[in-house]
């Protein structure tokens, strides 16, 4: 066995753990151990290739009068049977204890390394525990819920968390190569320029020139001088000009991919900010539903409705507002919700009703139409042991509940009663489950 300390699992071979309380017992034959052993192992890969059997697993497990005849009990017994053949001659009949207690090891084996195992198993186990008969073995549930719950929170707490401060790397931009130029420095041709000013000077050369003299007509020499060299500075100054400007440079390439990876940027920082005061808007919005008492699934306050009817909804509403990795503390917080509902003028820890009635209301109440919706979706039609959801969602394939088949396949005594808020937090610890293990990324990969 393997323990840790601190905050850590406390991670240990729960077969072993039935050994010692002699819920099991082998007369001390380590060969027959090894076949539960790998028994256990193939079951736990059979889980993380079906995380949906979570569930049928985890109840089946919890309950000491589970039927031999069960469809989880003979899973379990076929696979036994695969590693040890002569099985069935080592006892009286079906080893139903041995095979919970497989069971339980192999759930636990793959809530280790899956997290929506892990999500399924502690939400049915709370549910599951509460109403069966484990006192002999209610310490080793409790180590295994206890480990696997801690390893659940501390993935909540990722997704809930609020950090003081939020890092974001900075922006990456590559600006293009520098482009030299080599310009050649321009030259006045001074030959040429004294040439043309002397022309404007005076009636001489060949070239075109000034045709009057200063001193015979200075007021015509003067003007035509000046027209003149007007010309000649105006014609030097723009070809020194002309060659002085730069060649064209097409910056828009440049500047595109620069405001693309501004944008880039901007885009991981929205997404950094988002993701770090999720958690902190979560809460937020929660504090406003459950103060508002309005239920988005019904459309109508929860207080205008039956108490046990606006418990499931609210277990509804508040499951469709969080993530599947959720704390602990969601159910606690639920409960607390649903204690806020007026009930007359009773308490809310006294008015109680019977299981079998309540299921019977939330099969064909019309306020629940939104819950059976979704529980549908959620879990198949009921076939042995499985969720309340499965009977909810299903009443078409199930027929009229009576106590037995309460019993059967829900695994809850007909005259089990509870309050609102036990209703609702049983509800929402299925839908929890029920969404872990229908969004698991193994399940959707066999489905293609």
């Amino acid at each position: 066995m393997k323990y840790q300390t601190g905050r850590q699992a406390v991670e240990q071979e729960f077969l072993m753990r039935f050994l010692e309380i002699g819920a099991i017992d082998l007369k001390g034959d380590d060969t027959k151990l090894d076949k539960l052993r790998s028994t256990a192992k193939d079951l736990s890969e059979t889980l993380r290739e079906e995380p949906s059997k979570t569930t049928r697993f985890t109840m089946v497990a919890a309950d000491p009068n589970i039927s031999a005849t069960d469809p989880t009990v003979e899973e379990a017994m076929t696979t036994l049977r695969k590693q040890w053949e002569t099985v069935a001659n080592a006892f009286s009949g079906k080893p139903v204890g041995i095979l919970r207690a497989i069971l339980l090891d192999a759930i636990v084996q793959a809530a280790r390394t899956n997290d929506a195992i892990a999500v399924a198993f502690v939400n049915t186990a709370r549910n599951a525990l509460a109403h069966s008969e484990t006192a002999n073995e209610s310490n080793i549930w409790l180590e295994a819920v206890s480990e696997i719950e801690t390893r659940v929170d501390a993935r909540a707490e990722t997704e809930w968390a609020t950090p003081e401060m939020i890092t974001l790397d900075p922006m990456r931009y590559n600006p293009p190569a520098s482009v030299s130029a080599k310009h050649n420095v321009p030259m006045v041709d001074q030959d040429e320029l004294r040439s043309k000013i002397h022309s404007a000077a005076g009636p001489w050369g060949s070239a075109p020139n000034n045709q009057h003299s200063p001193a015979q007509n200075p007021h015509q020499w003067t003007q035509e001088f000046a027209n003149m060299m007007s010309v000649t500075i105006a014609e030097t100054i723009d070809g020194i000009v002309e060659e002085l400007v730069p060649p064209p440079v097409d910056l828009s390439n440049p500047l595109s991919n620069l405001a693309k990876t501004v944008t880039a940027h901007v885009d991981r920082a929205l997404v950094c900010f988002s993701g770090a005061t999720a958690g902190l808007q979560r809460r937020t919005n929660l504090l406003w539903w459950k103060e508002s008492l309005y239920s988005p699934s019904a459309h109508a306050s929860y207080l205008d409705l039956p108490p046990f009817e606006a418990s499931a909804l609210m277990a509804l509403d508040l499951h469709k507002q969080i993530p599947t990795h959720s704390p602990a503390s969601v159910s606690a917080f639920l409960r607390e919700a649903i204690r806020c509902l007026p009930v007359g003028s009773d308490d809310q820890n006294t008015v109680e009703r019977e299981v079998l009635d309540l299921l019977r209301d939330a099969r064909a109440n019309s306020f629940m139409q939104p819950f059976r919706a979704l529980a549908a979706q959620y879990a198949p039609v009921p076939v042995g042991r499985g969720p309340l959801l499965s009977l909810i969602g299903h009443p078409q394939n199930s027929g009229d509940i009576e106590a037995t088949m309460l019993r059967t396949l829900g695994g809850i005594d007909a005259t089990t009663k509870m309050t609102p808020s036990d209703w609702g937090t049983y509800l929402f610890r299925e839908l929890q489950t029920a969404r872990a293990t229908s969004d698991n990324p193994a399940k959707q990969a066999k489905k293609k």
